[in-house]
């Protein structure tokens, strides 16, 4: 084949190849990420986000916007490292971009929240999911569907109190079942993976142990299917955290 004909032929390839690559644009883009704003508050007695805006004329009279922000590295939807919990584990900065990003289950569980605000996700709701949509396959990525986020922004409400906590969560036996599924990543669109009634947080203790990381604070689980949406989780990549502020976001098809 004469130079010519072969420089054509690769272009041809590499055209089609472009015409046929994936993009967004055939896609719903969903963010499940709160807006962190000054004041947000994590759990009652954890220091506030603060953030100081520092925007005007500067002094060779052009516009310039920056600021200085502070609170925990839980504030906000954010990602809860296994080292948080468990020494040794990873730290918010060595979770691998392959457990982070990947398909999504949504277990939706929004009506027994409703009724009951302090209710614990039974091994049962895992197995009413499957029934409908198909077993949870190993390293899959489980999003618990609360309806919880309606509450977010008063903290009295979403937190509870300290003499009174009163959110939902997952049950130990739940917990277990998705840990033997070797479950990539956990969320839920509330405060915690551990309803009000753990105060040990055994369920956050059992997913550290074995290195997988949650999400906690995400809103907007009631966009999603309960199948077929990838999710993209990206935190702070801060060194050795126990946890980091994340943006999130789903692809849905």
């Amino acid at each position: 084949m004469s130079r010519p004909k072969l420089h054509g032929l690769l272009l041809a390839l590499v055209l089609g190849s472009c015409a046929s690559a994936p993009t967004l644009y055939e896609h719903r883009l969903v963010d499940l990420t709160h807006t962190v704003s000054e004041g947000v508050a994590d759990w009652p007695g954890e220091p506030t986000f603060r953030y100081e805006r520092r925007a005007g004329i500067g002094p060779d009279g052009r516009w310039n916007a920056t600021g200085a922000f502070s609170g925990s590295e839980l504030s906000g939807t954010h990602i809860e490292a296994p080292m948080h919990y468990a020494e040794g584990r990873r730290g918010a900065s060595e979770l691998p971009l392959s457990q982070l990003v990947g398909p999504v289950r949504v277990i939706d569980v929004s009506k027994a929240c409703e009724d009951d605000p302090r209710y614990v996700v039974q091994l049962s709701d895992l197995r009413r999911h499957e029934r409908n949509h198909g077993r949870i396959p190993l390293r899959a990525i489980v999003l618990v569907h609360t309806g919880w986020d309606r509450h977010w922004g008063t903290p009295d409400r979403y937190y509870g109190t300290l003499d009174s906590a009163r959110h939902p969560g997952l049950s130990l036996e739940f917990a277990r079942e998705l840990v033997s599924r070797k479950v990539d990543l956990v969320g839920i669109d509330g405060p915690s993976l551990d309803s009000a009634l753990d105060l040990d947080t055994p369920v956050q203790r059992l997913f550290a142990e074995n290195n997988q990381p949650a999400l906690e604070n995400l809103t907007g689980l009631d966009q999603l299917p309960p199948l077929g949406a990838t999710l993209i989780a990206l935190p702070v990549k801060l060194d050795r955290a126990g946890g980091a502020p994340a943006r999130v976001i789903a692809i849905v098809p």
